[in-house]
């Protein structure tokens, strides 16, 4: 914990009875009853809850005794005394809000004359729901007064934020309210019976949709009446923003359509070449006759020379040759055969052909040759 000393410094000597001190969000008062003397310290609300801290109240010992703690709200106490200084530790309830007031009493001693006593305050090591600065302390000096009011109104309240529910009036103790959810703590503007002190519990509001009950504590002039105002306020919900709708995205123009190239004009087709006048085959070389077989001789007829010659004489050296009859028969000619001597044939030509050609180009150039000498000649 942040030990933050917080100490009432006089602000002032104030020289009457009760005497007040107000130190940044505390404020404390004496009051005298008859030989007893009730010191009270006040919290506002200022820096939200606060659960614990350390009271210190410095008085005479040899003019008074400290007789105990009178009043406490929201919390307790734990005293100890160590010569002139008392020590008070004070805790909050856990299901409590917190620090609202606490009170000291003391009793003067017999014989004694306190109305010259000062009694200082101090505060320290607060443990609050805000960071508590450092603050002086306050000291309180008494002297004989009239009695004090008894009176413990509000005379005005108006919060900050929404409106009471009912209307506000003094004697109206208990008030309903609402406040959206953007309010995170409430402050309320009053006023009280002259001489009356007010504190508030506390300032910050829960969470969203919960309520939190604000007590408003009236201490009349005389320190001993009170009255208590309570304000039940609910914090509405929280309520997420609508989310802007997205614009709808304007649509692209359409594009134009591309041209349509205009067709490349076909190109005209090549002339269809002439066809190559097919060469007139070579006339196929008549076959040469078959010879006509001699006439065979007929039978009984011996010819000449045979006559001549007697039987036994055949095969003699005088004797005529004998005729051998040959007869020839005609065979039928392949086609194979005839395309042999069909290329044979215009082989011939050919050669015949390139042989021609030679010899004209030969004679051909010899002329030249012989006109060419005979210039020269001239």
């Amino acid at each position: 914990m942040r030990r933050i000393i917080v100490l009432f410094a006089a602000l002032a000597a104030l020289w009457f009875l009760p005497a007040e001190g107000h130190a940044l969000g505390f404020e404390v008062s004496g009051s005298q009853e008859g030989e007893g003397l009730e010191v009270q310290v006040e919290y506002d609300g200022t820096y939200g809850r606060v659960n614990a801290c350390v009271f210190r109240v410095s008085f005479e010992p040899g003019l008074m005794d400290f007789v105990g703690t009178q009043e406490i709200s929201g919390g307790y106490l734990v005293n100890t005394i160590e010569g002139s200084t008392l020590r008070a530790v004070y805790s909050s309830y856990t299901d409590g809000s917190g620090l609202e007031s606490v009170s000291f009493e003391f009793k003067a001693r017999k014989t004694a004359d306190i109305t010259t006593t000062r009694v200082e305050v101090y505060v320290e090591q607060v443990a609050a729901q805000k960071e508590v600065p450092e603050i002086p302390p306050v000291s309180v000096e008494y002297e004989e007064r009239p009695p004090a009011s008894s009176e413990a109104k509000l005379l005005a309240l108006n919060p900050d934020s929404g409106e009471l529910e009912p209307e506000f009036s003094p004697d109206i103790t208990e008030y309903e309210m609402s406040v959206p959810y953007s309010v995170t703590e409430m402050s309320f503007g009053i006023s009280a019976s002259p001489g009356a002190r007010v504190s508030v519990n506390r300032r910050n509001l829960g969470s969203g949709g919960s309520d939190t009950l604000f007590r408003l504590t009236v201490t009349a002039e005389d320190g001993v009446t009170k009255q208590v105002y309570t304000v039940n306020v609910h914090r509405g919900e929280y309520i997420a923003p609508t989310p802007k709708p997205t614009a709808t995205p304007k649509p692209s123009p359409t594009p134009k359509p591309t041209a349509v190239p205009k067709a490349e004009k076909t190109a005209e087709p090549d002339a269809t070449p002439k066809a190559t006048k097919t060469p007139k085959p070579t006339a196929t070389p008549k076959a040469a006759k078959t010879p006509k077989p001699t006439a065979s001789p007929k039978a009984g007829s011996t010819p000449a020379a045979f006559a001549a010659s007697g039987p036994g004489e055949a095969g003699g050296a005088d004797s005529a040759p004998l005729t051998e009859v040959v007869t020839i028969e005609r065979e039928g000619v392949s086609t194979f055969d005839r395309l042999a001597a069909l290329g044979g044939v215009f082989a011939a030509v050919l050669g015949a052909a390139a042989v021609g050609t030679f010899v004209y180009e030969k004679l051909g150039r010899r002329r030249e040759e012989q006109l060419k000498g005979g210039r020269r000649r001239k």
